[in-house]
């Protein structure tokens, strides 16, 4: 067993506490038959990303702009060419679960080996006012619509694989632009962005700022993803998206890590997969929420919450099918835990400083009653696969002060099962995650 210390600092004060605990998804999923509206809720996840609705191509029915708008050839100004209702029941299902739809305007990934609905538009200017109608709806009331205030509407995703994109870079460019500037000129309120490209080091992601600098495209955020199996890999990434940011003059702009899961390589995918369910890939979670959070990065959202998505859902697994499909409750995973523990840090607000030994990653919080929360990932992966875990360790947290303490440990034995202590002193399993509540 080996020895670790956690030490916060609570007259330092850090900022605020950022929504970390974004997901892909909405809370009620497969054909509205798989509901984690209660999980949602209890967990205060804050966004829902629409990509992947329902895949694959969206069924035919939600989100995407082929299935918002299937015939392209209609009126765009014509309400009856619009198909709206089962998105309808889609966002507001989760805005009733508390989460504000973060709107993924274009297409799917799409697997198969005809393409249909990832290529250039015929028209962009047609697209971009299709896109604007669907604001209007969603916002404005437009086509027996609603007021949602959704704020956040990001512009495709991952451009730069061939999966989602059959255009040349500079197609992407232009369409951006033209969606981006038919949105702001209607609807000036709404915060537009994207690309949503797979790595900060794709080989579009800084042309793509250029050409929004250089062409006076609006741009409120800029989407990105990155795959990993260690934190250090996630906050490099999120260093080098908000460095390029700035460069290209988008300081101001929001930096949103929109897709992240836990992945060693992509060659043998399955064998990250395969882990997605454990207490490893709880850790792992954990320590990425906690390191994000030390860096420039407006928002994180984690894919995937959706049931269909199952090979990436580390949150929810199905329970047994009611008859005729009735809507039944999933059943919480361990990965659910860390969104539900970063939540209480959220609601506290106040980030403290914390510092901590090795392999201890660790974000602490005052809550308004005075306790200090410590948020707590003990991981290490650096040999991939939770191969060589960290060997057992004796956590001390060092505060002055502190009376008492409440531990929700998540590990191969306990799920977020709570203890109280008079010492702040515990056991974490190698590759585990804690949430630390001191009383003074």
């Amino acid at each position: 067993m080996t020895e670790k210390h956690i030490r916060v600092y609570p007259s330092k004060i850090m900022g605020r506490i950022r929504p970390l605990h974004g997901v892909g998804g909405g809370p009620v999923t497969g054909n509205f038959e798989n509901d984690a509206s209660g999980f949602f809720k209890a967990a205060g996840i804050p966004f829902g990303r629409t990509h992947d609705i329902e895949y694959p191509f969206g069924s035919g029915e939600f989100v995407d702009v082929h299935c918002v708008f299937p015939y392209f050839d209609a009126d765009a100004d014509d309400p009856a060419a619009y198909n709206f209702s089962l998105t309808d029941e889609y966002l507001r299902l989760m805005l009733e679960a508390g989460a504000e739809p973060f709107y993924r305007l274009g297409a799917s990934i799409e697997h198969q080996p005809v393409k249909r609905h990832i290529k250039p538009p015929r028209d962009f200017q047609k697209y971009a006012d299709i896109c604007s109608r669907i604001v209007a709806h969603f916002n404005e009331g437009w086509a027996n619509g609603y007021h949602m205030n959704i704020r956040y509407w990001e512009v495709w995703n991952e451009p730069d694989i061939p999966q989602c994109w059959t255009g040349t870079d500079e197609e992407m460019f232009e369409l951006y632009r033209v969606i981006a500037a038919t949105l702001k000129r209607d609807h000036p309120y709404i915060k537009v962005g994207g690309i949503a490209l797979t790595s900060p080091w794709s080989h579009m992601f800084a042309p793509f700022l250029k050409y929004a600098r250089d062409n006076g495209c609006p741009l409120d955020f800029v989407s990105w993803h990155d795959y990993c199996h260690t934190p250090e890999k996630a906050v490099e990434a999120a260093h080098r998206a908000r460095r390029l940011m700035d460069e290209y003059g988008f300081a101001n702009a929001e930096s949103i890590f929109d897709e992240w899961n836990y992945m060693v390589d992509w060659n043998d995918a399955q064998a990250s997969i395969d882990l997605h369910d454990t207490a490893f890939a709880a850790a792992f979670m954990a320590s990425v929420i906690s390191s994000i959070q030390s860096t420039r990065t407006d928002k994180l959202m984690f894919y995937d919450a959706q049931l269909p998505m199952r090979s990436w859902n580390n949150l929810f697994a199905p329970t047994p099918m009611k008859v005729h499909a009735a809507r039944r409750e999933v059943r919480a995973l361990k990965g659910y835990r860390t969104l539900f523990a970063w939540n209480e840090l959220y609601r506290a607000g106040t980030q403290l400083y914390c510092e901590a030994d090795s392999d201890i990653y660790c974000t602490a919080a005052r809550a308004a009653n005075g306790d200090t929360l410590i948020y707590i990932s003990y991981y290490n992966d650096d040999a991939g696969l939770n191969r060589c875990p960290p060997p057992e360790a004796r956590v001390t947290i060092d505060l002055p002060g502190a009376r008492r303490m409440k531990l929700n440990i998540v590990d191969d034995t306990h799920d977020f099962d709570a203890a109280q202590s008079d010492n702040p002193c515990f056991i974490m399993q190698g590759n585990s995650f804690a949430l630390a509540r001191l009383t003074m």
